[in-house]
C-alpha cells in the first residue's frame, strides 16, 4: 500500500514497544517471550516497528507501547495484526513490520486513537 492510499496519517514517533511473541501458560509461572522494539511511525490505527526478529505476517500479537514523551499518558495495550514483516538496513534492528491495531476486550486502543488524532497537525 502506498502513502497516498493511506487511511490514517502516518506520524514519525519513535516509542519503545512490548511485543508478546509467546504467551506463558496459564499457572505455569513461566514467563512469556517477549521482543523488545521500537515504533518508527504511528497512526490512530497502526504501527510500523523496527526489531531484531521475523515476525509471521497475519499473526495477532498483543502489544504494548510506551506514550510519546511529554504526553502524561500510560502505556497502551493494544492487539496487533502483523500486515507485513521486510528486512532492514539497520543491523540493530535487520526487520521491519507493520501492525494494523484491532479492536479487542480491554485494549486501549480507544485511548491510543484519542492521544494520536490530538497529536496529528491540524488538530
Amino acid at each position: 500500500m502506498s502513502w497516498t492510499e493511506r487511511k490514517h496519517q502516518r506520524l514519525p514517533i519513535e516509542s519503545r514497544v512490548f511485543i508478546e511473541l509467546v504467551a506463558a501458560p496459564a499457572g505455569s509461572g513461566e514467563d512469556a517471550q517477549i521482543a523488545i522494539c521500537k515504533t518508527m511511525n504511528v497512526s490512530s490505527h497502526g504501527l510500523m516497528v523496527a526489531l531484531e526478529q521475523e515476525l509471521p505476517v497475519e499473526a495477532f500479537l498483543q502489544i504494548g507501547v510506551e506514550p510519546p514523551r511529554d504526553t502524561g499518558s500510560e502505556a497502551f495495550y493494544m492487539l496487533g495484526q502483523v500486515r507485513w514483516c521486510k528486512p532492514s538496513d539497520d543491523p540493530e534492528f535487520p526487520w521491519l513490520a507493520g501492525f494494523a491495531l484491532q479492536q479487542a476486550e480491554h485494549s486501549d486502543i480507544s485511548s491510543w486513537i484519542k492521544l494520536i488524532t490530538a497529536l496529528e497537525p491540524g488538530s
